[in-house]
C-alpha cells in the first residue's frame, strides 16, 4: 500500500472505537441483514447491505480499496438510513447505525467527501442554527401566531421571561416548516389542558444539532458542547421534545457529554404519564381504524414502544391494528441518516413499502409521533396513489382532547393571519 493510503487507512481507523475494529471481524456473513434491509429491498447490491459495507470496511481499514471498489462502499455507506434494523437480526449484535455514523466522520477526518447535498444542509445548520435556512428570530413566532389566532389557552412563556419545571423543545421542523408548525402549537395546547407549566427558548432555541451526528460531522461534539452549556447556563432540569429526531440527538447523542440527557423526554413519554396520572382527559370519540409506525429513533434506537400505544389505545373509538413489522422490526421510511438528500427516489419506495403494509392490515390511517416519518410517509401515500391517510400522533390526542385545534383548523386561522 502507497503510504498515503496507508496514512488515510490509520486515520479512518483511529476514529473507530475498539469494539468497532472488533465488529469488522465479527460478521459471520449470514446474510440476515440482507432479508430486513429496506433499502436493500430496492436495491440488490452486495454494498448496499450491512455484510457487504463491514467487509469493504473491513478491507478500506487493513489494506485499503481500488477505487472503483471505494465508490461501491461510500454509494453503500450514504445510501442508508442508519436505521438499526441489521443490529437488530445480527446474530452478533453489531451495532451497525452507530458503526455508520462513526465511519461517516471517520471518512472526513481521513479527506473523503460526503455527498455534496449532505455537506451543504450541514453547512446551512451551521450558519443558520436550522436546516431550513431561516432567520433564528422567526423560531418561536409559531407560539405567538397560536395565541392570536386563538388555539391556546394562555400565551407560551418564553424562558428568558418566565423559566419553568418544564422546556418545550419544539426544534427546527415544528418551529419552522409551515407544513408541521401543527406539532408545536398541539403541543403547547396539550400541555396547557393538562395544567403543565412550561415554557420555550424562542429565538434561543438552537438546533439540536442531531443531523451533524447522523452524517458524520466533524464539529458536532463542539457544537453539542455548546447547546449544554446553554441548558446549564438557564438552569434548565426538564425538557420536552416532541421530534423524534431531536429525541435522539438530545437524549441519545449527548448522552456521553451530559448528564441532564437522562431529562430529555419525548412528547409520547410526557402525554401517556399525563394521561395515566388523570391529568389529561381523552373526552370525544376518534372513530379510526389505525396502524402504528415506529420511528426508528424512538424504537430501535431508543426502546420507546409503549408509551405511544397506551396513547392510541386510551383515545375513545379509536382501534390500534399492528403491521406485520412493527417494534423493533419496524420498517424505516427511509427519511433518517440523510438518505433522502442522497437518494429521493430510494425513500420514495421504501415510503411506499411501508403504505402497502398499511393497507394490509386494514387500516385506513397510518399514524406517527415523527413529524419527520410523516413526511417521509407522505411521500409513500404519493408512491402509492393510496388513499391512506397519515397522522401525526398530535392529531389523533387533539381531535380526542379539544378537536377545535385540529390541523386543518390550525391551517386555516394561521391563513386568515396572514391576510389580515
Amino acid at each position: 500500500m502507497a503510504r498515503r493510503e496507508e496514512a488515510q487507512a490509520d486515520r479512518i481507523a483511529g476514529r473507530l472505537t475498539r469494539r468497532q475494529l472488533i465488529e469488522l471481524e465479527a460478521c459471520t456473513r449470514c446474510g440476515e441483514c440482507q432479508v430486513w434491509c429496506p433499502v436493500f429491498l430496492q436495491d440488490k447490491r452486495e454494498c448496499i447491505s450491512a455484510r457487504g459495507k463491514l467487509s469493504l470496511l473491513q478491507r478500506l481499514v487493513n489494506d485499503g480499496l481500488p477505487d472503483t471498489e471505494l465508490q461501491d462502499f461510500l454509494q453503500g455507506l450514504y445510501e442508508c438510513s442508519a436505521c438499526g434494523q441489521c443490529h437488530v437480526v445480527c446474530p452478533v449484535r453489531i451495532n451497525t447505525h452507530e458503526l455508520w455514523e462513526q465511519t461517516r466522520e471517520s471518512l472526513v477526518s481521513a479527506g473523503i467527501p460526503r455527498p455534496e447535498t449532505q455537506t451543504k444542509q450541514l453547512l446551512t445548520i451551521k450558519r443558520a442554527n436550522n436546516a431550513f435556512d431561516k432567520p433564528q428570530q422567526d423560531r418561536g413566532l409559531w407560539a405567538k401566531k397560536a395565541w392570536e389566532a386563538g388555539l391556546l389557552k394562555a400565551p407560551v412563556p418564553l424562558w428568558r421571561e418566565q423559566p419553568s419545571s418544564v422546556l418545550y423543545f419544539a426544534g427546527c421542523t415544528a418551529s419552522f416548516d409551515p407544513e408541521m408548525q401543527s406539532v408545536a402549537v398541539q403541543t403547547a395546547r396539550l400541555l396547557q389542558e393538562a395544567g403543565v407549566e412550561f415554557s420555550i427558548l424562542g429565538d434561543e432555541e438552537p438546533c439540536c444539532a442531531g443531523k451533524l451526528r447522523r452524517m458524520g460531522d466533524l464539529e458536532f461534539k463542539a457544537e453539542a458542547e455548546k447547546r449544554i452549556s446553554l441548558f446549564a447556563e438557564k438552569g434548565i432540569k426538564e425538557i420536552v421534545v416532541s421530534c423524534a429526531g431531536c429525541f435522539k440527538g438530545l437524549h441519545s447523542d449527548y448522552a456521553a457529554l451530559w448528564p441532564g440527557a437522562k431529562k430529555v423526554r419525548h412528547l409520547t413519554q410526557f402525554i401517556d404519564r399525563l394521561i395515566q396520572d388523570g391529568k389529561l382527559r381523552l373526552k370525544h370519540a376518534v372513530p379510526l381504524t389505525v396502524t402504528y409506525h415506529d420511528p426508528c429513533h424512538l424504537g430501535r434506537h431508543n426502546q420507546i414502544y409503549d408509551p405511544p400505544r397506551r396513547i392510541l389505545q386510551a383515545i375513545p373509538g379509536l382501534k390500534l391494528v399492528e403491521m406485520p413489522r412493527h417494534r423493533a422490526f419496524s420498517s424505516c421510511c427511509g427519511m433518517g441518516g440523510g438518505l433522502k438528500l442522497v437518494n429521493p427516489g430510494i425513500q420514495h419506495s421504501m415510503a411506499g413499502v411501508r403504505i402497502r403494509e398499511a393497507e394490509s392490515v386494514g387500516a385506513t390511517a397510518v399514524v406517527t409521533p415523527c413529524q419527520t416519518c410523516y413526511m417521509g410517509l407522505q411521500y409513500g401515500v404519493e408512491e402509492t396513489a393510496s388513499s391512506m391517510q397519515v397522522y401525526h400522533l398530535n392529531e389523533m390526542l387533539i381531535r380526542s382532547v379539544c378537536p377545535e385545534v385540529s390541523c386543518g383548523e390550525i391551517s386555516a386561522r394561521f391563513q386568515h393571519l396572514q391576510t389580515t
